[in-house]
């Protein structure tokens, strides 16, 4: 039986957890997702090695139902497939800092200019504005508990509180 999401096409970007995440989601559905990882793997792919080849399971688990590719998309050639690819694809996840995105031609103002239609799902712990917009992160909750006048807010405005864990750096 086919699925709702039959042919659309996903290019995924992610790392670790948000980003693979929402792709296989999406591929569960029936939409065609392509993994774009570095030339030599992304550094997700190693984490607590389980298969022969020292692939992790997490990675292994969010790669389900993916095809999979290699590549650098800051170089020349790289550059040159991303926009190919953009160009016949419906959705870019990427979950990595907006200076990352703009350094590989994956941000909004750059692919909305090869493809009008295709859409960008990213997320970032930090957000893309103020002075932690540059870090990576794993959790929200991190990001809402640093203390002070730079953390962002939590969706309820709440102040930290159980069953978050706050500490001070």
């Amino acid at each position: 039986m086919p699925g709702v999401l039959e042919g659309i096409r996903v290019l995924d970007f992610g790392r670790y957890i948000a980003g693979p995440f929402c792709g296989t989601l999406l591929g569960d559905l029936g939409a065609e997702v392509i993994r774009i990882e570095k030339l030599e793997g992304s550094e997700d792919r190693w984490v607590t090695p389980v298969a022969e080849g020292g692939e992790g399971a997490m990675f292994l688990q969010m790669g389900r139902n993916k095809l999979g590719m290699t590549l650098n998309p800051v170089k020349p050639a790289g550059r040159e497939v991303v926009k190919k690819l953009v160009a016949v694809s419906d959705v870019v996840i990427a979950n990595l800092p907006y200076e990352d995105l703009k350094k590989m031609g994956i941000d909004y103002e750059t692919l909305s200019a090869i493809n009008p239609r295709i859409i960008l799902a990213t997320n970032s712990t930090f957000g893309s504005e103020g002075p932690y917009a540059t870090r990576v992160g794993f959790s929200r909750a991190t990001a809402r508990c640093r203390p002070g006048p730079t953390r962002p807010m939590s969706i309820s405005a709440r102040r930290c509180s159980p069953p978050w864990a706050c500490w001070r750096p």
